[in-house]
């Protein structure tokens, strides 16, 4: 008969796995989804701040609450002549959203016209204008696609912003908007040309 004993430190003998060897071999097998679903939130995160921007940053149009912010010349609104009633008028047009939210803003006068006419591609009946930067004051008429003035307004100037600021608008639907100085605002229809 042979006496076999193990030593003390027999190399068959299993070490028991303290916790913190548990966690480092949990980590190391789901290190790649662990990765994916950090990547998945970073771009939740991106696009979650992007939805939030606007799509066109540098366009303010006339019925938002910010101001336009850079100053826009005389020169680069379009002119036409026109007729309201019995009056001949020279205004200046806008006729894109970047020019109407720019209107008559960052001015002290009309200029060398006697207004602006604020043209739209279709008949708007929810557009409002305000007076926000506009340091003198006006009246505005709105007329519809025959051309008739379906409503008219004093505006004052207003130093805020145009969230601030009252805000104008027809009590009808319009297809255009002639601002002068106030007081001005020439009685009868509105024609897009001048009779010769």
């Amino acid at each position: 008969m042979t006496d076999e004993t193990l030593p003390e430190n027999d190399p068959r003998e299993v070490a028991r796995a303290r916790p913190l060897d548990l966690a480092v071999g949990m980590s190391k097998a789901f290190r790649p989804w662990l990765w994916g679903l950090a990547m998945v939130g970073a771009f939740v995160v991106v696009l979650l701040l992007g939805a939030n921007r606007p799509a066109n940053p540098t366009f303010v149009d006339a019925h938002s609450s910010s101001s336009a912010t850079a100053t826009t010349s005389a020169a680069v609104f379009p002119e036409r002549k026109i007729a309201v009633g019995a009056s001949c008028l020279r205004v200046e047009v806008a006729d894109t959203p970047e020019h109407r939210a720019q209107g008559l803003k960052n001015r002290s006068d009309l200029g060398k016209f006697d207004g602006m006419l604020f043209q739209f591609d279709h008949t708007v009946s929810q557009t409002f204008f305000t007076m926000s930067e506009v340091s003198f004051p006006l009246s505005i008429g709105f007329y519809d696609e025959a051309g008739l003035r379906v409503d008219a307004e004093d505006m004052e100037p207003c130093s805020g912003s145009n969230s601030s600021c009252p805000r104008y608008g027809a009590r009808a639907p319009f297809k255009v908007a002639l601002e002068v100085a106030k007081g001005k605002l020439p009685e009868g229809p509105l024609l897009m040309t001048c009779p010769s």
